[in-house]
């Protein structure tokens, strides 16, 4: 599953909190879980909460579809 984030500008810890939510349900399912163009604001977010090491983020569209 690819979450394209290019439209979101701002994400507060109930969005994390959410795809959180829906990685853990991708893991159970078997399906892996990719975030893809994250604005540099969201990318902090993540890399703040250590996040950055969980979740699968990758820069491009592009590049996730290839994944």
């Amino acid at each position: 599953m690819i979450i394209d984030l290019a439209n979101v500008q701002y994400m507060d810890s109930s969005g994390v909190a959410t795809l959180v939510e829906c990685l853990q349900l991708c893991r159970r399912a078997g399906t892996t879980l990719l975030l893809c163009q994250l604005h540099e604001r969201v990318l902090s977010v993540f890399q703040i909460a250590r996040l950055d090491g969980v979740f699968e983020i990758i820069p491009t569209m592009d590049e996730a579809l290839a994944h």
